[in-house]
């Protein structure tokens, strides 16, 4: 009866430790608390917002508008045998490549939710849809950090190969049979301005949260920097919380295959972003973090056999540098899209539904 009684008490255990914790940095590192709140919404403002919002409303406006099943028509043959998904998914998958971390977990939960997947296709699409933006890895930390496009490049190119790479293993290992070859049915286009302002106030409130998210490991980072442990295990666990705060400190310390392993982990601030969509679809922490882990360890690989072909010389120096986005770092597909969707919108001439 006592064992009965215990073990609900015992619960309470992790709660009271984790707000024990809390305040004691609170009340003993004001200061380092409030530096870290402010690191979290200069990065807010400098870097995740122009990075992410336009991707979040351009994936959204083409869950909404139609045009996501219209691509996945002209495509459909490439992610059904190559990831045996349906060809709706092939929009996700890109936009995943491109858009940064949340987009592919997001549009695979609305692919879901609509019932266009299935549970099993859309926790396998959960275990590798997910990427590292360009803006992000080009500008930031390649330009910006190591101070060289071709170091971004590098990153960038093996955290896509090692994505794709882990879809396709998925695929191998999951047992489905690929989907049988899709009819082409009528596609039905949405008010482009319906589809926008749908797009807008979705994002809004996904930005809201992610920057949220961001903001509070940006303070746990800055505390961790505090405690008496080696430097490299503070750039370790540091990168785990928060890879965009991360970054600088991992790049000064660790080898660029290691760094490459960080960016496709993706860190906690990002998986916490994610969690909804992974609810939703059913997905298991333990898979997720052991895919992640594998697509770590595979961005790793990729990064070294990149650089044996494409030597990239970096010096320590280098990378000591502020963590300022470099100017002009604006995404080139998300200003193609949203010029795409400013077309659509003066062509616009009737409020009803098109039907192709």
């Amino acid at each position: 009866m006592r064992k009965h009684l215990a073990a609900p008490r015992l619960r309470w255990l992790p709660s009271a430790a984790l707000f024990t914790v809390c305040c004691w940095f609170l009340f003993r590192y004001p200061d380092v608390c409030a530096e870290g709140v402010r690191n979290g919404l200069t990065l807010c403002g400098t870097l995740v917002l122009p990075a992410l919002f336009p991707f979040l409303a351009v994936s959204v406006f083409l869950l909404r508008s139609g045009l996501l099943q219209l691509f996945g028509q002209l495509v459909s043959a490439v992610p059904r045998r190559m990831f045996r998904l349906p060809g709706e998914s092939a929009g996700v998958i890109l936009m995943a490549l491109v858009g940064g971390f949340p987009v592919g977990a997001s549009m695979t939960a609305q692919l879901y939710k609509d019932d266009r997947l299935t549970q099993p296709q859309a926790r396998r699409m959960c275990l590798f849809c997910m990427n590292p933006g360009p803006a992000f890895v080009l500008s930031t930390v390649g330009a910006g950090i190591y101070h060289s496009m071709r170091a971004g490049a590098i990153l960038y190119a093996s955290a896509c190969l090692s994505s794709l790479c882990m879809g396709a293993v998925l695929a191998c290992f999951s047992g489905e049979a690929p989907p049988a070859r899709e009819t082409h049915a009528v596609v039905r286009l949405a008010s482009p301005m319906a589809a926008l302002a749908d797009a807008v106030r979705s994002s809004a409130e996904s930005m809201l949260q992610i920057c949220a998210w961001v903001i509070l490991f940006s303070t746990v980072h800055a505390c961790v920097l505090t405690l008496p442990m080696p430097a490299q295990a503070q750039v370790l666990l540091g990168s785990l919380l928060e890879i965009t705060s991360g970054v600088r400190t991992a790049a000064s310390t660790l080898p660029m295959p290691a760094v490459a392993a960080l960016i496709a982990f993706g860190g906690l601030a990002v998986h916490c972003q994610i969690l909804p969509y992974l609810q939703a679809c059913g997905v298991r922490l333990h898979t997720f973090f052991a895919a992640r882990s594998a697509g770590a360890a595979l961005s790793a690989l990729f990064c070294a056999a990149l650089l044996r072909v494409f030597p990239c010389e970096i010096s320590v120096a280098a990378v000591e540098g502020e963590l300022i986005p470099a100017a002009y770092s604006v995404s080139v597909p998300s200003f193609v899209a949203l010029l795409l969707m400013t077309v659509l919108l003066i062509l616009e001439v009737e409020p009803n539904r098109k039907v192709w």
